[in-house]
This record gives structure tokens, sequence and C-alpha cells, in this order.
């Protein structure tokens, strides 16, 4: 729970200083003056500022203040200048008192400076008080431990779940953004529900907040699924790039990897006998095997006198069979090269034209967005006729000579997008065709220098002296040694990779069993009687507040999708007239705090209105909006700004038990 213990406000002109130090209660609390233009706004928004929520009123720091705290302050037909200015707001979560210290001019102090001191305000300056410092509206500053927001969340005993970021990674529910629903500024705060949110690139902002402030379990089933769906992604990549790792591993020894899925699975328990090496170049047997035959090539070699007299003739049959090999090699090179060229461009073509389908498809999407908001406004343009003559309008600049059907704008996105899945097919094709030619373009070019070296071999052989030493031989041996060594350690590094293939497949099953714990999407009977809760006291509180520009309000519903009040499916606000606009917001605003203290919510407890009596609201419903807060009791705390400049509305104020609510009244002037 937040409750306000204490405002006060410094504003040190070359005068004197100027001051606001007031103490509000649980319950009620009414800031008023007899006119506008007294500072109640001024008040109000020091609340905001001090605790880093000027978002919500449409700027940030210092900027959102108005000039007595900058620049001038006046005093009676005198204008001063103001040298400096801060605010020390004393708030308390229910168990501990924190006074918390913003300026808003000072020389040597940055705005975005918060000092916390941990106690009451009449002790912050005792010696054993302690304090520290924070900044906020900095990167960071809700995460970090000396973020200013992450102390209030742990302050405040809330603890902000992770959601979707427009950007697609997930970023907390800010403060901001939650007390947005409880904190109605007069400038921006009037104009709908929830339309003083700030914009934090937040996915679906105003649901998020709906759901966290009344604990819905829908809420943490869709977070746990947004954590499930990241940890998959994650498993399937790390899947991926170990296959690629064995793969460009096999390559380079001309051998196969048997029996390992590309994606993740539960692999058997035999998965590791299952798994088989075999060689790709020559007859397909076992690396085992071909290991063998390695070795008894190399054993044959050693009955051989390494003399070059004693091979001769061999000698010269091998180098022709040899510098064949190699002549067939290039040709296969030459064309592998060729085919790879074409590939590449095949490539880079077939992103060119996705990348115009991509910007058609978007292009063609604003323009059904623009068909249908013409259509609504009832634009003969977008219904295809000539808004001079209602001739039909094709969508072609060619002569029409026989009737013919043009495609329509949904036509042509679907046409659009079923080319654009074709394309990413072949482009998935061709990738994979370039990264094979690749692979065997590399294998060739590895066999083609040993092939060099050993027709480099046979010649030095065949033009030696009789009595030399047959290099040719000795080469050859010590190439079955490397190519034997080199498959061992291919097979001691494939085993490796199979282990970690093996803990893989234990957290994707780890994985599975989560996402089948999950309950199904969709609503609990619990989140069913709080959303139906919700609706109730939504509809209680417009009959209270006697909304009537909808003559059956039971016929008002909180819609599912998005948790704001709809009839037929529609935003009620657009049948409602400026006054009952505002009825709307005391009612939902209402109604969310009902509900969430009914159910055990995460509401803090805590509502501000500036200016509720908006567009001549009169006086016997802001008796009865009034009467609903003190209904509540000292459940939470309720701070209203408001203008005496009515006497029904000065009637209904006055008609307040005075212990059931802490009346400010400013006078002439916030700041005396």
């Amino acid at each position: 729970m937040l409750k306000i213990n204490r405002l006060k406000i410094e504003i040190v002109a070359a005068n004197r200083t100027y001051q606001f130090d007031e103490i509000f209660s649980a319950g009620l609390n009414i800031i008023a003056s007899d006119d506008n233009t007294r500072g109640k706004s001024s008040v109000l928004i020091a609340i905001y500022y001090c605790m880093g929520f000027e978002e919500i009123i449409g700027g940030l720091n210092e900027k959102i203040l108005t000039s007595a705290y900058k620049t001038q302050i006046e005093d009676k037909d005198t204008s001063w200048p103001v040298l400096e200015s801060g605010v020390f707001l004393e708030i308390s979560n229910g168990s501990e008192n924190i006074t918390i210290f913003r300026t808003a001019k000072h020389e040597n102090r940055d705005s975005k400076l918060v000092t916390v001191y941990f106690s009451k305000l009449d002790d912050i300056y005792n010696s054993g008080t302690n304090f520290e410092e924070y900044y906020v509206h900095m990167p960071n500053a809700a995460t970090n431990k000396k973020g200013f927001h992450t102390f209030l969340e742990k302050f405040l005993n809330i603890e902000l779940p992770l959601v979707p970021a427009s950007d697609g990674a997930d970023r907390k529910l800010y403060l901001q953004l939650i007390f947005a629903s409880m904190f109605i500024e007069q400038k921006n705060g009037w104009s709908g529900i929830y339309s003083g949110m700030p914009y934090l690139a937040i996915k679906d902002a105003k649901k998020r907040v709906t759901e966290f402030v009344l604990g819905l379990g829908i809420f943490e089933n869709e977070r746990k699924r947004s954590e499930l769906l990241n940890k998959e992604r994650y498993q399937k990549e790390q899947w991926k790039n170990l296959y690629t790792e064995m793969s460009t591993l096999q390559s380079s020894v001309q051998c196969y990897v048997k029996n390992i899925p590309q994606a993740p699975e539960i692999l058997s328990s035999e998965f590791e006998e299952n798994v088989a090496i075999v060689r790709t170049v020559g007859e397909n047997v076992s690396i085992n095997e071909w290991i063998l035959q390695l070795q008894d090539e190399h054993d044959s070699l050693k009955t051989i006198r390494p003399k070059v007299i004693d091979n001769y003739d061999e000698l010269q049959a091998e180098l022709q069979e040899v510098e064949k090999v190699i002549e067939e090699n290039n040709s296969e090179q030459n064309i592998i090269q060729q085919e790879l060229v074409i590939s590449t461009r095949k490539i880079e073509e077939i992103n060119k034209n996705l990348a115009i389908i991509k910007q058609d498809i978007i292009n063609n999407k604003d323009a059904l967005k623009l068909k249908k908001l013409g259509s609504e406004l009832g634009s003969d343009v977008f219904q295809e006729k000539c808004p001079i003559c209602n001739q039909k309008i094709q969508d072609s600049l060619l002569p029409v000579q026989h009737e013919m059907n043009i495609m329509s704008i949904e036509e042509t996105i679907n046409h659009l997008s079923a080319q654009k899945d074709m394309f990413e097919f072949a482009l998935n094709y061709q990738k994979n065709k370039n990264q094979e030619l690749r692979e065997n373009l590399g294998r060739i070019r590895s066999a083609q220098m040993k092939l060099y070296r050993l027709a480099k071999s046979l010649r030095r052989d065949l033009y030696s002296i009789d009595e030399d030493l047959s290099e040719t031989i000795i080469y050859k041996r010590m190439n079955i040694e490397h190519n034997i060594q080199q498959l061992e350690e291919f097979k001691q590094k494939i085993s490796g990779i199979i282990g970690r293939f093996r803990e893989l497949s234990n957290k994707w099953r780890e994985l599975l069993t989560e996402k089948a714990q999950l309950p199904e999407k969709g609503f609990n009977e619990d989140d069913k009687n709080k959303i139906e809760k919700l609706e109730s006291n939504f509809i209680a509180n417009l009959r209270n507040y006697e909304y009537t520009s909808i003559s059956n309000v039971n016929a008002i519903e909180i819609s599912k999708d998005n948790y704001l009040p709809v009839i037929d499916k529609f935003d009620m606000k657009f049948d409602s007239s400026a006054s009952d606009n505002i009825r709307a917001i005391w009612a939902y605003t209402m109604a969310l705090l009902q509900t969430s203290n009914e159910y055990l919510g995460n509401h803090p407890g805590m509502l501000i209105f500036d200016e509720p009596a908006q567009h001549s609201i009169g006086a016997h419903d802001t008796k009865a909006f009034f009467e609903s807060i003190l209904k509540l009791g000292d459940n939470c705390q309720v701070i209203i700004g408001i203008t005496l400049n009515n006497v029904d509305i000065r009637k209904v104020i006055s008609e307040i038990d005075e212990d059931k609510c802490n009346l400010v009244n400013i006078g002439e002037k916030a700041f005396t």
C-alpha cells in the first residue's frame, strides 16, 4: 500500500522563501481553492514529480513543472525570480516511512537525482537518519540497484512482472504505467480511460496494467508462456548451432554422422548406440572400417622397398591416374563455382523481390486502413467511385476494352502474402543449396591439395637417381597416418557432441514438461469472477454517478480483449457526452480499486484526481462520487484537487464530516 503522509514544497525566491507544507490522511483528501490558477495543479504535480511519474503528465524532469518552480513566482502584483526550489514527499508503505527529496531548480544538483531519507520528514536532519541517492529517468532506472524506481518498487512491495515489449524483448511493466491508471491529471487525464498512460514501448500496456492491478491468473500464465517461448527459441538455436558445428566438422573429413535429428527432440535411451559415422567418398563404410582399411594400406606400404628403381612403372601409372583425378576435380570445381555464382545471384534477387513484396504488403495494408476509414466516413473514393460524376474508378491506367475483374485490396494483400511465402521458401532452398555447394567446393579443394602434393612426389621419384628413396611411398605413409589421426580425433569430437546433444535433449524434455503443465489459454474461474466483478462495479458506479448517455447501462460490458468498457463491441466513449465521459473515468478508476480490494489484487490503494468536476458536472453527481470514495474508508487514500467556484460544489464539500475528509483550502495562493 502507498500512503502520502506529507508534502513540503520550498521555493527560494529573490525576496524570500515560499512554502507549501501539508499533512495528508488516509481516506479522502481535498485540495481546494476558490478559483483556478491558485496552484492546486502545481501542488499535485509535485507529487508526480517526486515519485518520478511526471511522464503521466506528458514530459520529463523539471520541464513539466510550472514557472513558479523554475523562473518566477508571483506575490500579489510582483513577480520574483526563483533561485532554488525542491520538493519533499513523505510516504509510507504501511510499516515504514521514508522522505523523498528532488530538486526542481538547483545550480549544483541535477533534477534526475533523487535523495531518499529513511525517516519521517521531521527527522531527516537527525544524526541517526540514513539516506541514499538514486537516479531517475536514465537507462536502467527501473532495474539497477541505484535506480529510483527499482528502490520504489521494492519499498512498495510491488513485484513488477516482465512483459513483452514492442522490440520483442521482455521488460518490466513500469511503475509509471501502473500509476497512470490511478493518477488522473487535469490536462490529458480526462479525455478517456487510461488516456494519461505514457508510451514506454510495452505491448498492450493498458491490458497488462489491468491484468496486473486485478491480479489476473491469465497475466501470470501469459508471462510464463512468454518465458517458455523465449526458452524454446534459445534451445532450438542451441540445437541448430550444435548441428552446424557437427556438419562443419564432418565436411572436413569426408564423413557423415547419421541418425542425429536436425531439430530438438527427446532422444531415446539407445540414441548413442544408433549414431553412425559413415564415409561420404567411395564405398559407404563406417568410420571404423575406413580406419582399418587405411591401416591395412599403411601396413602394405611397409613391405615395399622404398627405392625408386624398384617401382618405376607403378609410379608412372599412378602419376597418370593422379593427374586424371586432378583434371576431373578441376572440371567439377569449375562447375560448382559456376553454380555457386548463380545461386548467390539468385539469393540476391530473391532478397530484393522479398523486400519489394513486403513493402507492397505494408502499402496495401495502409491503403486498406484508409479505405475502411473512408468507408466509415462515407467517402466515395474508397468505394471506387468518382466523387464528382459517380463513375466507377478502375485500378488500372490502361484502357479497359472489356469488363474485367480487378483484385480488391484484400485480395491483393492475400496474393502478395502468398507470393512472399513462395519467395521465402525459394530463399530457404537456395541458402541450403548455396551452403552445400560451398561445402563441396571446400572438400574438393582440400582433396586437390593432397593430390597436387602426391603428384609432385611422384614426379620427383620418376626423375630421381635410381638409388634414391621413394618420396611417394614415404609421403603416402605420412598422409595415411595423418588421415587416421584426423579420423580418430573426429570420432572423439563427435563423441563429445553426442553427449551435448543428450544434454540439450534433457533440457528439451524439461521444457516440454513445463509447457504441458501450463493451463490452457483463456481465463480460469477466478479470472472470470474478477472481470465480472469489475464489470458489475463499473456499471454500479455509472448508475450512482447518473451516467445517462446510454439508456441501458446493463448492456455495457468489459471487453475480454483489453478489459475496457464496450457497448455492442464498440468503445462506449463514442456514445458518451463530455460530462458522461468524465463519469465513466470516475466509474472505471474506482471499479479497479474496488475489485482489487475485494480480490486482494495489486492496487497500491492510492488515487489522485485533479479537477474531477469537468464539463459542468452537477453537484449531485460530484456528491455521489465523494460518497463512493468515503465508503472505502481507510483502505485507500484519495487526493482530489478541486475549484470551489460553484455554490453547490462548496455545499457538497461542507456537508462532508470533518473526521472523514482532510480539507486543505489553499486560499488565494498555494505557495505562501
